[in-house]
């Protein structure tokens, strides 16, 4: 059974949405080489002090992701029938003459066909998407190349489905084993997404989730952080 295009959209938009908190905010953050494993808290340990919440307990978006400045970042896209990477670029520019945050996602799947896909994506000040453009590369040839209308895609994402914000339940610590590196006090948080369940697990000092499992009626989808800087 085949990932769908829309499957992998719905994941793309929704690496766009964190993408897009993330670059709100200004907390520091310390950049881990792509692939250099790294080593956080002990096992249920916390970063800074910050207390666990209850598991099941629901929080925004805002609060678990966007929590450091960064320029780009890689990650490993998987199922059954396909593979890929993902990596997102972000820099200041300007779209249709106005001020705007530059998200360039390249996607680059190299089964079961060698296709490059590129989302350009600009958002002003609030995080409202002003447009962008998306443009797909088969075997040298242009499959796809088309405008992005502008949307919502705010700090705090919306379900399409229900027009309403998404929620993220805690489900408690556990260790998570990536590219990127060896997280043992990894929060991990479920969310519903265009009828899709989605898991998160996020780390400390890590500025976005470190892992993603994507579960719909097509079969799963997993995002594994390789790097970001």
């Amino acid at each position: 059974m085949r990932i769908s295009g829309i499957s992998i959209f719905a994941i793309i938009l929704v690496v766009i949405a964190v993408a897009i908190a993330g670059c709100s905010s200004t907390s520091p953050t310390t950049p881990a080489a792509g692939g250099t494993p790294v080593t956080t808290t002990s096992a249920g340990a916390v970063s800074g002090g910050s207390s666990v919440p209850a598991a099941g307990s629901v929080v925004s978006g805002a609060s678990i992701f966007g929590n450091g400045n960064y320029k780009w970042f890689e990650y490993k896209m998987t199922s059954k029938d396909m593979s890929s990477n993902m990596k997102m670029e972000i820099s200041q520019d300007t779209y249709q003459g106005k001020a705007a945050t530059h998200t360039k996602m390249t996607n680059t799947m190299t089964t079961p066909m060698a296709a490059t896909t590129i989302y350009d994506m600009y958002v002003d000040a609030s995080g409202a998407s002003m447009g962008g453009h998306m443009k797909m590369i088969s075997n040298g040839q242009t499959v796809m190349d088309q405008d992005i209308p502008p949307g919502d895609t705010s700090k705090a994402p919306k379900d399409p489905n229900t027009d309403k914000t998404v929620q993220y339940t805690f489900v408690g610590v556990e260790p998570v084993t990536v590219p990127a590196g060896v997280y043992p006090a990894a929060m991990k948080y479920t969310a519903t997404i265009q009828g899709m369940t989605s898991t998160y697990w996020t780390a400390p000092g890590v500025p976005m989730f470190v892992k993603m499992v994507v579960k719909s009626t097509e079969g799963d989808i997993t995002q594994d952080l390789v790097g970001w800087g």
